[in-house]
């Protein structure tokens, strides 16, 4: 208002006409307009409010030189932890930092990491491994599907191979990927590096890596050295870092969605054409050339996993099932736990269910042309029997020798009538065991038995009852004594008329 009230009297408003085109009052434009810039500023400075955290300002100002990187947030923090008699809100320190960092030019800059030059690594010493995820838009651009991709790059030459599929990589996909990949290089390096990917480590330990189960398995295996980056350290591995950007920039885009087995086949053609043909903007090599040399410092490929080509993943069902085709082939019982994911190869009327790393047959079976059925071979059933009849002869052994067939003949009678509750019985058989004494036990057996009562429930009713029996005290009989008082024995009563009684009863008659 100020500034407006001097720019219009120096251009000749009057004092009239200034208030009206401002829509102010004359006498505040009177004020102001005698009011020289010094006198103008002094009055700003005692009437403007000052702000709660300005008796701060020298400690939060120490706090944005020391920490030029520390957040608005953290400022409060800070504030509370140093000074908790002040309150003040979180977005009035945001605004009040703002402010200090704007009027002081104190930039929010995190610290740079220093970099160095990185020695070129020998022949077939290192192997860099990344993984990466895009968008391919459908053929009728009507959405878009997206690819991921693990890319593999040798560390001397910079030769490159990726493979890629419609789903997220799992551990059973990178080491079938992996295998593809060695196969692809001819060799195995001494050294891998890849990331702390969730599907190849569990925990960095200190050192002492953790991995996952299958990675571990396969690494053992394959005798493979793994290098693993620390925690949100990517940049250690730069060289497959700049591969997959090169893959995502140069190959991909503009690319229409295709199947697997399409954008394979194409990646592989890009590779040889453009991404191992070009010279390598570091090394000025192409590295498709300087592979050829490093192929011979390759550990030779001696692949223990099989069937790679038409196999297929599955994943085990509870059951001990696998799903093929709308129908359940059954598994050996176990493999839901020892091997959750198995390798599915299946030819024109036979279907081999190998484990993960297709080393182990778990099943052969014939393929079934019908749909929604189960195929489950004659091994593969749980032989319940076996386990019945062991348990059953572990309560006969504790039982009395001289009637064990007794026994068995009454347990035979159970399981004839309770067939699919004849383990719940002997497991009630032989608790009882051990509450209540064999004779009992033996007593009530032979009671049941006899009344075709043929369950263990009525079986400890009886025994119960025999047991309470047992312990009932008889009451003792009384000892009738002759009267041998001669007093009491010569006592002569009186004797009345029959009629007497019958005048006090009320009856006249006679």
């Amino acid at each position: 208002m100020y500034s407006k009230i001097k720019n219009l009297e120096r251009i000749g408003f009057t004092q009239r006409q200034i208030a009206r085109v401002l829509n102010i009052n004359r006498k505040t434009v009177a004020k102001y307009r005698a009011m020289p810039l010094d006198e103008f500023m002094d009055y700003l400075s005692a009437n403007r409010k000052l702000s709660s955290l300005d008796e701060l300002k020298p400690v939060i100002l120490d706090w944005l030189y020391a920490f030029p990187s520390m957040t608005a947030a953290q400022v409060h923090d800070w504030i509370l932890e140093h000074y908790p008699e002040r309150e003040t809100s979180e977005r009035t320190v945001s605004r009040y930092v703002k402010n200090l960092r704007l009027d002081f030019g104190i930039p929010k800059s995190a610290p740079g990491r220093c970099y160095e030059a990185v020695d070129e690594l020998p022949m077939g010493h290192q192997m860099q491994l990344d993984f990466g995820v895009r968008n391919m838009p459908l053929p009728d651009r009507q959405g878009s599907r997206k690819v991921y991709f693990v890319g593999m790059v040798l560390a001397h030459s910079r030769y490159k191979w990726g493979y890629f599929q419609t789903r997220p990589f799992t551990s059973i996909d990178l080491v079938r990927a992996m295998t593809r990949g060695f196969q692809f290089f001819g060799g195995i390096p001494k050294e891998i590096a890849v990331d702390q990917d969730s599907i190849i480590v569990v925990s960095e330990n200190k050192g002492d890596i953790i991995f996952t189960h299958e990675f571990e398995q396969f690494k053992n295996q394959m005798g493979l050295n793994i290098w693993v980056c620390h925690k949100a350290d990517p940049e250690s591995k730069g060289m497959v870092e700049s591969t997959v950007k090169f893959v995502k920039r140069n190959f991909l885009p503009h690319r229409f969605f295709m199947e697997e087995e399409d954008l394979n086949e194409s990646f592989l053609a890009w590779l040889a054409r453009t991404g191992n043909a070009k010279v390598h903007g570091t090394t000025k090599k192409v590295p498709a050339q300087v592979f050829e040399l490093e192929r011979e410092h390759l550990r030779a490929v001696q692949s223990k996993i099989n069937n790679l080509s038409p196999s297929i993943m599955r994943t085990v069902r509870k059951d001990n099932t696998i799903l093929y085709n709308s129908n359940r082939y059954s598994l050996p019982q176990g493999t839901y736990t020892k091997h959750p994911e198995v390798t599915v190869t299946a030819t024109q009327d036979e279907l081999a269910i190998y484990d993960a790393f297709g080393n182990d047959l778990l099943a052969r079976h014939s393929i079934s042309p019908l749909r929604g059925t189960l195929i489950k071979l004659t091994e593969h059933r749980r032989d319940k029997s076996a386990s019945l009849d062991k348990l059953e002869g572990q309560i006969l052994e504790g039982l009395d020798s001289l009637v064990t067939d007794q026994w068995k003949a009454y347990l035979r009678k159970i399981r004839e009538h309770k067939p699919r509750y004849y383990r719940d019985h002997l497991t009630m058989l032989r608790q009882l065991t051990l509450e209540l004494p064999f004779p009992t036990l033996e007593e009530a057996m032979h009671y049941c038995a006899d009344r075709e009562l043929y369950s263990i429930n009525d079986l400890k009713s009886a025994a119960e009852y025999i047991g309470q029996q047992a312990t009932v005290v008889q009451p003792p009989l009384l000892e009738i004594q002759p009267i041998s008082n001669p007093t009491i024995v010569n006592l002569n009563t009186q004797k009345r008329k029959l009629s007497d009684y019958q005048y006090l009863g009320g009856d006249t008659h006679e």
